[in-house]
């Protein structure tokens, strides 16, 4: 045989071509269970702490918009009996068209997470001389820490915690 490359022996390897090993182990290629199974659990360790505090966030988000809502339930309280001499005895007579007597979903009936609940003591058998309302969480609302939020006709305002006004 003539050979076409210089150094060639006859059944010696081609010097450009890789001679595989035969050590009898296969190499596995990918993951593991175990370590796809260590990679899964890290991964829903982090996603917990980071749902955690966003959803706080939304919680704290919603009550202020609940708290807001409860203020303007106070000034409208508080013009109506500037103008009339007592309070409203209907979230329809201050002006919630939505509201079905004292009550109203907020911010609105698909996705409620209060509802605000308006008490006159003395309503219909004489005007009213006070009121009280009340925003109870509802939905995804319910597992604030906070509770309910209560105001009344002169301005205290309170919840379960401290601070959450």
């Amino acid at each position: 045989m003539s050979p076409s490359c210089p150094g060639l022996r006859p059944g010696a390897a081609h010097p450009h071509r890789r001679r595989l090993r035969r050590s009898g182990r296969r190499h596995a290629r990918g993951w593991s269970l175990p370590e796809l199974m260590l990679v899964l659990l890290v991964a829903a360790m982090l996603a917990q702490q980071a749902v955690s505090p966003f959803e706080h966030a939304l919680h704290r988000a919603r009550r202020a918009c609940a708290g807001a809502a409860m203020l303007e339930l106070a000034l409208r309280q508080e013009q109506h009996h500037a103008r009339r001499g007592h309070y409203a005895g209907s979230l329809v007579a201050l002006g919630w068209p939505r509201a079905q007597g004292n009550e109203l979903a907020w911010p609105d009936e698909r996705r409620a997470w209060y509802r605000l609940r308006m008490q006159v003591p003395g309503a219909g058998s004489a005007p009213a001389a006070g009121y009280e309302a009340v925003a109870v969480p509802v939905g995804p609302q319910r597992g604030d820490a906070c509770g309910s939020l209560r105001i009344d006709h002169l301005g205290h305002r309170e919840a379960r915690v401290p601070n959450c006004w």
